[in-house]
């Protein structure tokens, strides 16, 4: 009796996980693409930020991957089940061409920048943004996330173009776009991805040069 109410069990865990033709899909909209950088989707694009000095940071679109992905409502942690669907998750990977480490242990914190973007499940736009550092020794970084990222936006002209829906990442420490860098500013317009950043310790303000 034990082993097929065990069995019984298994059986509803396996058909409750299963992913459902019918469970609602939250895929991007029109006004969601308002704060979706689309530029970065050609790989091998070469991005300039230079200063005022014509100092010089290349930054190469490295992959953009758009999934249709599901999330289970079952949770057996809680004591209530939300609703399942499916939803749209972007995969921006961004490489740092003037940082020669370009990993350690394996992994490849120090060189890339990534852009995460998804759907949730109220429908509304989550975006988390992973900016690396170098201590010389090791890698790691910083995530910006939430809904906050959309508050205190400003307004910003770089290079004859205005940029609308721009926000300014700082970090608790610093930055690493360049060998020695500390960038202690990064300004990320949600429609065009990262328009400059700035090395305050060494007086330097880089801004992109083009699109």
């Amino acid at each position: 009796m034990k082993k097929a109410f065990v069995w019984i069990l298994l059986v509803f865990i396996v058909v409750s996980c299963q992913v459902s033709n019918d469970a609602p899909y939250q895929s991007f909209s029109v006004s969601d693409y308002d704060f979706i950088p689309e530029n970065y989707q050609a790989s091998g694009t070469i991005l300039k930020f230079k200063t005022q000095d014509n100092e010089e940071v290349l930054i190469e679109t490295n992959s953009y991957m758009l999934k249709k992905e599901f999330e289970s409502g079952i949770s057996f942690a809680q004591s209530s089940n939300s609703e399942s669907f499916y939803y749209d998750d972007l995969w921006i990977s961004l490489k740092l061409l003037n940082v020669s480490s370009q990993s350690v242990d394996g992994y490849d914190y120090c060189d890339r920048i990534k852009i995460h973007i998804r759907k949730v499940r109220d429908g509304s736009l989550s975006t988390q943004i992973d900016l690396p550092y170098y201590n010389g020794t090791s890698c790691g970084g910083s995530s910006f996330r939430g809904f906050s990222l959309y508050e205190n936006l400003i307004q910003m002209n770089v290079n004859n173009a205005t940029y609308e829906k721009v926000k300014i990442l700082v970090p608790n420490d610093y930055f690493t776009f360049y060998d020695g860098s500390q960038i202690d500013k990064v300004y990320y317009d949600f429609d065009k991805g990262i328009i400059g950043f700035d090395d305050t310790e060494q007086n330097l303000e880089f801004r992109l040069t083009s699109q």
